[in-house]
């Protein structure tokens, strides 16, 4: 099966020169869920569906170049597993037949000084939110909920980057957006930073974006976990400055706010138990969402997962979307709360 889809992706990603050496690998996963959601106000229907949650699909690899040099890409494409009303990633929002969407697609080159990349991807400062994430960040109970991740969970095309060698269990990455939002007037800077030391992990990551004639937009992300056994903890804070006032092109509506996460898991034979609970506290405003998690994951062999769990989430914020391909929100300002059974299966 995987040689039949390396020939297919193979075709669709003629156009990135792979030396005859190169080690390529296919990868990928099929994430599907069954949602039940609910959120107040009369004019909001439950909703009783199958949500396609970051379904993709990918190659990667390096090859040998002279001077100790390795040449590396990435080709990845988001897929749909059956989600709502046929739409490309499951989001709802409609579309007809599936198609493939744009994902993580980069190339460059590695060596000694750590390597350099140029493309679409993730940013890290969202990368530094995923990992203190419980619930993959595509779950139903994601922190990407309640994170301002129009604004601050982006991957964006026009990126140049720079990561590290690993130093004593220290690696940072770094990238430059030279045109976001459609305009090369406007560009973002992105920088993070890891830790890892055992049970251990620090993580800190930094985003500005100068947004031409309506002001900038800055935040940082600080993130801390701790295994003690079976047992991990995790903790996330998030600071923002949105000066811009242009809400419709970056999201940023003139008003600061701050976020504080705390989450806890514990392992049990095959399966996880975990929680977790985030709270935003935004500038000019009463109305402070708080966040919920709980869940169960377990595994059904190395690369398979089922999993059931609930989430609400307060203050009329939108349950679920992003990485998950289904949501809900309140018309009233209520609250919105949902149960997703879902399957993983990465390869």
């Amino acid at each position: 099966m995987k040689k039949i889809l390396a020939i297919a992706i193979a075709g669709a990603v003629s156009a990135i020169a792979v030396p005859a050496m190169a080690e390529t690998t296919v990868y990928g996963q099929l994430h599907a869920s069954y949602d039940l959601l609910d959120a107040d106000g009369a004019a909001v229907k439950s909703k009783n569906t199958v949500a396609s949650n970051s379904s993709r699909v990918g190659v990667k690899g390096s090859a040998d170049l002279n001077g100790g040099l390795k040449a590396i890409y990435q080709a990845e494409w988001g897929i749909d597993t059956g989600g709502a009303n046929g739409s490309p990633v499951g989001n709802g929002s409609g579309g007809g037949k599936p198609t493939l969407s744009n994902r993580n697609q980069v190339v460059g080159v590695a060596g000694g000084f750590g390597a350099v990349l140029l493309g679409r991807h993730d940013t890290p400062m969202k990368i530094v939110g995923r990992k203190a994430d419980l619930f993959w960040s595509t779950q139903l109970g994601q922190n990407r909920s309640i994170l301002n991740a129009k604004v601050w969970d982006q991957r964006a095309n026009n990126v140049i980057a720079y990561q590290s060698p690993k130093m004593g269990g220290f690696q940072a990455l770094a990238a430059y957006v030279t045109d976001i939002a459609g305009s090369d007037d406007n560009t973002a800077t992105s920088i993070n930073g890891f830790y890892n030391a055992g049970p251990l992990m620090l993580g800190a990551g930094y985003e500005t974006h100068d947004v031409k004639g309506a002001g900038d937009e800055n935040a940082y992300r600080l993130m801390g976990s701790y295994k003690i056994g079976a047992a991990k903890i995790v903790g996330m804070y998030q600071d923002e400055t949105n000066d811009s006032t242009v809400a419709g092109l970056l999201g940023g509506d003139g008003r600061d706010a701050t976020v504080f996460g705390i989450g806890a898991s514990y392992k049990l034979g095959a399966g996880t138990i975990k929680g977790q609970y985030y709270t935003r506290d935004i500038d000019k405003t009463s109305k402070d969402p708080d966040l919920i998690a709980i869940g169960y994951d377990h595994k059904l062999g190395a690369k398979t997962e089922v999993y059931a769990q609930y989430a609400t989430i307060s203050e009329g914020a939108t349950l679920g979307g992003n990485g998950h391909g289904e949501s809900t929100k309140s018309t009233n300002g209520g609250d919105a709360d949902g149960i997703s059974f879902g399957i993983r299966h990465k390869f």
